[in-house]
């Protein structure tokens, strides 16, 4: 359109300017040396308004020469970014389908001609960790930084989880540690963090942490609850390896009452006073645990206890059948504590009720040491290869059973 215009104006301009520049009179002289041209003054302006308009022409041809050659180059630039952005999707797609070598080569190729580099670098970081290749993998995150200086979370992050999965554990730490300091409420670096040190157990450090985890809104509010549980379960046998029952009836005094009603927390504390052979205090214990919530483990390790009263004892236990009266663990619990209470029958037959429910090494051993004080010595005997059978192999049983009857 702009052309046609220039083209009517210049037409119209020409009609209007030639009888114009026709009749001037006069003429112009050029002075060269001592050489004199002289021209016509209607010649003269005539040559001036070519010379205008040739210059004019000169100017359009330059820029559209211009235009031209940051076309030429745009069209190559477009087509290296084309090129680059393609090899950083196929390189994206090898990496989740687990070509780590090709995601490799690929996103480090795509990285040189994108603006994605801090993408494809920490991508292909993934891609040599995958590989094994912490060599390349540190380098690439060095390259990461480089692209990108002010992403040092996001490049931390990265580091810290390619360690953690190669148990790096301390350098993950160091890195993460680092991280804290830069971004004291970042909930992804507090993730790491409880995900580290659970690797490591190190459970005081995540008891600390339960605040932060809690107000950043990193799990759940009951998800948190149940790490609380876990670490103080945890933390409390190390009390009990490192500094004895004494420090652990002092920390679960302490314990608030959320924790010591979970029963994570209380198997934990029934466990420590079986192994040291609190019995007393671990019936009290299991008596108040199993009035807010059955654990069949509790009702196993009641099975332990050398009370004074056995009696008493087994009478406690055989108020849970209530709740459980085909639980073959009780009833080998409750066939123990009858031993015990030397009730020979009562044992006998509880622990074959346990046998039909489930049969098991133990419970076949004690039935087996019923029969002894009941006077039944080749039943005991054919017991206790029974029960030696079923802890081998269970398919050998009857086998075994048929062995010793033709002896």
């Amino acid at each position: 359109m702009k052309l046609k215009w220039i083209i009517l104006i210049a037409l119209f301009g020409g009609l209007i300017l030639g009888p114009l520049i026709s009749n001037v009179p006069g003429s112009t002289y050029i002075l060269l040396d001592q050489t004199a041209i002289e021209f016509k003054n209607n010649f003269a302006i005539a040559i001036v308004l070519l010379s205008l308009v040739g210059l004019w022409l000169l100017w359009i041809l330059i820029r559209y020469l211009l235009k031209t050659s940051n076309l030429t180059v745009g069209w190559f630039g477009d087509r290296n970014l084309r090129k680059a952005r393609q090899q950083t999707i196929d390189g994206m797609i090898a990496l989740a389908e687990g070509h780590w070598k090709t995601a490799e080569n690929l996103l480090v190729k795509g990285a040189k001609f994108r603006d994605t580099k801090l993408i494809n670098y920490l991508a292909a970081a993934r891609a040599a960790q995958e590989q094994d290749d912490h060599k390349s993998r540190d380098q690439y995150l060095q390259e990461a930084a480089k692209a990108q200086p002010d992403a040092h979370i996001a490049i931390g992050l990265t580091q810290a989880q390619l360690k953690i999965r190669h148990r790096q554990y301390e350098q993950a730490l160091a890195t993460l540690n680092h991280l804290r300091e830069l971004s004291p409420h970042h909930p992804y670096v507090l993730k790491l963090l409880h995900q580290l040190y659970t690797k490591l157990g190190d459970w005081e450090r995540i008891i600390e942490l339960l605040p932060k985890l809690h107000k950043n809104r990193v799990y759940s509010a009951e998800h948190v609850a149940d790490i609380e549980v876990i670490a103080w379960a945890k933390l409390l046998t190390l009390i009990a390896q490192r500094d004895g029952l004494t420090a652990v009836n002092e920390q679960w005094l302490k314990l608030s009452k959320n924790v010591c009603k979970r029963p994570e927390a209380q198997l934990a504390y029934a466990e420590i006073l079986a192994e040291q052979h609190q019995y007393d205090q671990l019936e009290l214990h299991i008596k108040d645990s199993m009035k807010q919530q059955w654990q069949e483990r509790l009702a196993e390790l009641y099975g332990m206890i050398e009370s004074q009263e056995p009696s008493r004892t087994l009478a406690t236990a055989e108020t849970w059948l209530k709740q459980k009266p085909n639980n073959a663990v009780l009833l080998t619990t409750l066939g123990k504590l009858s031993l015990r209470a030397q009730l020979w029958g009562k044992a006998k037959k509880y622990l074959e009720q346990s046998i039909e429910q489930q049969p098991s090494a133990e419970a076949y051993y004690y039935l087996g040491q019923a029969y002894k004080e009941l006077g039944h010595p080749i039943q005991a005997q054919e017991v206790f290869y029974t029960g030696l059978a079923n802890e081998v192999s269970p398919q050998k049983k009857h086998q075994v059973i048929a062995d010793f009857s033709e002896e």
